[in-house]
C-alpha cells in the first residue's frame, strides 16, 4: 500500500523480506536529505503505528528525514515491549534489525517509542546501542533499571532476555537520551503494569516512574566519563492518551527538536524544549 502525503512524500507499507508476515511503514520525503539520520517510530499496545508516524510527517517532509514504523501485531508479537514475541521466526528486536537491514542498512537511527513502544525502544537500545544514534521515550509504563541485582526486564541481569541478545550497558549509557511524560499521566489504568515490587522500586504511576528512571540513569552517567545526561521533558496538561500528548503536549515538536539538535546539520534552536536534568535528578516543568 502506498499513500501520498499532503507534502508530496510517500507512506509505503512493506512486508519484511525474510518474514513476510512482519510488516512496517516507511515514509519517504519528496526531497530526502542524505545527511539526515532516519527516525524509527514504535507504537504502543494500541498499535496505532500510522498515527504516530503521521505526527512526524510534516517535520520529516520539511527536513528530508526518512521515517520507519514497525508493526508489531498482537498475535505474533505479544510481549514486544520486553523484546519477546509469540512467533518462532523472529523476536521483536530481531524484527527491527531486519527492517533496518533492508531499509537504511548500517546507518544508525533516531529511535522513538510511545508507551509500550517506549518500553521496547529503551530495551532495544540496551542490546543494540550501535544501531541507535539517539533515543526518545514517551510515556513508558515501566523501565529496565540500571541494576545488575535485578533480572531483565526489571534490571540488567540476563533473566528473560531472549538467548541471542546481550545487554551492552556502557554502549547504552553513551547514547543521547530524552524521556517525555505528561504531568497528568498519573492514573493507574488497566494498561499500567502494577505489582508490589514494581510500585515499590519505580513508583505507582508513569510520571513518578519516568522521574525515578532518569534519576537512576543520571547517577550512573555522573560517574561515567563522557556519558551524556538523560533529559526529562514534562508535558503540561497531558495524560496518557497519545492524541492528547501530540495535540496538547506538543510531543512531536519536542521529540523532533531533540533529534534536530543531534543531526549533522542541526536545525534546532538554542532554546530547545528538552530540559536537561541534573545528575541529582531535579527537573522543571514547562510553562
Amino acid at each position: 500500500m502506498t499513500r501520498h502525503t499532503a507534502g508530496g512524500g510517500l507512506i509505503v507499507k512493506r512486508k519484511l523480506a525474510c518474514d513476510p508476515r512482519t510488516r512496517y511503514l516507511r515514509f519517504l520525503p519528496r526531497n530526502p536529505d542524505p545527511a539526515r539520520l532516519p527516525m524509527v517510530c514504535v507504537h504502543g499496545i494500541s498499535r496505532h503505528a500510522r498515527g504516530h508516524l503521521e505526527a512526524f510527517v510534516p517535520w520529516a517532509e520539511r527536513t528530508g528525514t526518512e521515517l520507519i514504523a514497525p508493526l508489531y501485531d498482537r498475535r505474533r508479537y505479544r510481549g514486544y515491549q520486553r523484546l519477546r514475541s509469540s512467533n518462532r521466526r523472529l523476536h521483536a528486536a530481531a524484527a527491527l534489525d531486519a527492517i533496518l537491514d533492508e531499509t537504511v542498512m548500517d546507518r544508525p537511527c533516531l529511535l522513538f517509542g510511545f508507551s509500550g513502544g517506549a518500553q521496547f525502544a529503551h530495551r532495544y537500545a540496551l542490546v543494540r546501542p550501535g544501531r541507535v544514534a539517539a533515543l526518545a521515550m514517551a510515556a513508558a509504563g515501566w523501565y529496565t533499571f540500571p541494576s545488575r541485582a535485578a533480572s531483565f526486564p526489571y534490571g540488567l541481569a540476563p533473566g528473560r532476555l531472549p538467548g541471542s541478545l546481550a545487554i551492552d550497558y556502557p554502549g547504552f549509557l553513551g547514547l543521547p537520551k530524552c524521556v517525555l511524560v505528561g504531568d497528568q499521566d498519573v492514573e493507574r489504568d488497566d494498561s499500567l503494569r502494577s505489582n508490589r515490587r514494581l510500585d515499590s522500586e519505580q513508583g505507582d504511576n508513569r510520571l513518578t516512574r519516568a522521574t525515578a528512571w532518569v534519576e537512576a540513569v543520571n547517577r550512573q552517567a555522573g560517574r561515567t566519563a563522557g556519558a551524556p545526561v538523560c533529559e526529562l521533558v514534562i508535558m503540561p496538561g497531558a495524560g496518557h492518551d497519545w492524541t492528547e500528548c501530540y495535540a496538547g503536549g506538543g510531543l512531536a515538536r519536542r521529540v523532533s527538536d531533540f533529534f534536530d539538535a543531534l543531526q549533522p546539520q542541526a536545525s534546532a534552536t538554542t532554546d530547545s524544549p528538552c530540559l536537561r536534568v541534573a545528575a541529582a535528578g531535579a527537573y522543571t516543568p514547562f510553562d
